[in-house]
Formats: structure tokens, C-alpha cells, sequence
């Protein structure tokens, strides 16, 4: 392996994410994730086809699309942010239902919350700065008692 990468792998040089939602919500799922993001798609070349653009000077995109046959994106997305409070606030303002936020101590403090349609996604923060976060060997992501209340 050179320089960490598996020989022939391709060089990946961004990513993107989509989401679906019933064809028929498409207008509404524009209005909510526009105000979720806080402005309108950077591109929407159809009337149930839109993209944003989460992280400033990425080439990654969240791109929501209207289907006939869709289905609730069973992972969860999580949007970094500077502050989790204050996107606890807006969540609240906006009246949209989220989990109590939780942090893995030294790490990382994040909320939960699903879109109208299912979708789940989240905000986090990092705690420290990536790189300088304690490692927790011997314990597991499913043990509850290694997160508490943020």
C-alpha cells in the first residue's frame, strides 16, 4: 500500500448523500430543508431534484429527491456545527422534535432528529479538535454508560 491507499483504489475528491421523499412532498421537503440549511438549494434542475451544499468549499452535496417508492434513509446524518446549544435553539424555534443531546466525554456532544419523512439526521460538535479526541479501547459505541447528558 502506498501511502495508505490499496493499490488501483480510485482517488476519491468528494462525496454525495441523497435522501428521499415521497414525489407528491417534494415542494415541502425543499421548504423544510432550505429552512434546515438556512437558504434555498444551490441546485434544483427539476421540481423533485435539489442539492445543497453543507460544508462550504467541499465537494459534497445533500441532495434530497421526490420518488415513487421511497423509502426513509435508515443511517443517520450528522452536521458538524461550531455550537450544539445554539442548534438546539433553532431546532426548537423551528418546532422540530429532536433527542436530548448527549456527548461521549471528551469528544463529542450531538442531537438527534428525523425529517417529516423519516430521514435521520443530527447535529454534532466536536469537543476538541479532531486528532487531540481520547481513544475509549475496550469499550463499546452500544454502551450507554460511556455518554452522558450534554
Amino acid at each position: 500500500m502506498a501511502n495508505g491507499r490499496t493499490p488501483g483504489a480510485p482517488h476519491t475528491t468528494g462525496m454525495t448523500l441523497q435522501v428521499y421523499v415521497p414525489a407528491n412532498d417534494a415542494r415541502v421537503a425543499r421548504d423544510y430543508y432550505s429552512r434546515l440549511f438556512g437558504r434555498e438549494p444551490e441546485f434544483a434542475p427539476h421540481d423533485d431534484f435539489f442539492e445543497w451544499a453543507p460544508i462550504a468549499s467541499q465537494e459534497c452535496w445533500f441532495q434530497v429527491a421526490g420518488s415513487h417508492e421511497a423509502a426513509a434513509l435508515t443511517n443517520r446524518v450528522r452536521f458538524r456545527v461550531t455550537d450544539l446549544s445554539a442548534a438546539i435553539e433553532f431546532l426548537d424555534g423551528t418546532g422540530i422534535r429532536h433527542s436530548d443531546p448527549s456527548q461521549l466525554p471528551g469528544v463529542v456532544a450531538f442531537v438527534d432528529f428525523d425529517d417529516p419523512w423519516g430521514n435521520r439526521l443530527g447535529y454534532y460538535e466536536d469537543l476538541v479538535p479532531s486528532g487531540e479526541q481520547p481513544e475509549y479501547r475496550g469499550t463499546s459505541v452500544n454502551d450507554p454508560s460511556q455518554f452522558r447528558d450534554f
